[in-house]
């Protein structure tokens, strides 16, 4: 064989082994990007940063219960103000405010007036 051959069959030989790692690559980066891969990867993320979270709450929760406890009362007033708000009113009633106090009297509204018919324009 000539050198010539022996460099062209190299080359071939390069070429083959360079096209099968672009394959391989291309075949890596179609699985990364299925959706399929995607969602898993992103609930797998979720999952872990969840985890954290919980983990750190409940650290905070047994380190400081009291403010925790206070923070949780607060919220739920928060929620529940009008129901809380009519049971503290029901507790300074007195029986005196069980009387009905003087109506006001309201003017009933008197329907409008009918409009007048608009005249007609003469066609020209």
């Amino acid at each position: 064989m000539s050198a010539s051959a022996i460099r062209i069959a190299t080359a071939r030989g390069e070429a083959d082994a360079a096209r099968a790692r672009f394959v391989t690559t291309i075949e890596e980066i179609k699985l990364r990007l299925a959706p399929k891969t995607i969602a898993q990867e992103t609930w797998d993320t979720a999952k872990a940063k969840g985890t954290e979270i919980a983990d750190s709450t409940l650290d905070a929760v047994r380190e400081r219960p009291a403010m925790i406890a206070g923070v949780a009362t607060g919220a739920a007033l928060l929620i529940a103000r009008k129901p809380v708000w009519n049971l503290i009113a029901g507790l300074f009633k007195t029986p005196d405010d069980d009387e009905p106090e003087a109506e006001m009297v309201v003017k009933p509204k008197t329907p409008p007036r009918p409009r007048k018919p608009r005249a007609k324009k003469p066609k020209e």
